[in-house]
């Protein structure tokens, strides 16, 4: 019976022993596993300040658009605009020579 209680006995040892180590595998992986979800959560939060941040930027840079826009019409001459504007100053100036030069005509008549 002395046998039998030892046999017993081991049993039980090595089956705790079994036991302790699969608890601390379980709790080793809990805590590994813990630790990478927060990680994660705070990849997550910086994404999610970095996509903030890109939102204002986009929406800053739309209305610096939308501003130059509205003030490129005022600023900006098209080149038929400018075209139509030295045509009608040399017309002018021509006009102007052509009156210079037939009152030195009759001057000089």
């Amino acid at each position: 019976m002395n046998e039998a209680a030892n046999n017993s006995q081991m049993f039980w040892y090595f089956a705790g022993l079994l036991s302790a180590w699969g608890l601390l595998i379980i709790a080793t992986t809990r805590w590994t596993v813990s630790r990478g979800l927060a990680a994660n959560d705070q990849r997550m939060e910086q994404m999610e300040k970095n996509l903030a941040q890109s939102k204002e930027e986009n929406a800053k840079r739309e209305r610096e658009i939308l501003q130059l826009r509205c003030d490129l019409p005022l600023e900006y001459v098209r080149r038929e605009d400018s075209i139509l504007q030295e045509t009608v100053m040399s017309a002018k100036l021509d006009a102007m020579a052509a009156k210079i030069y037939s009152l030195r005509e009759k001057k000089n008549a």
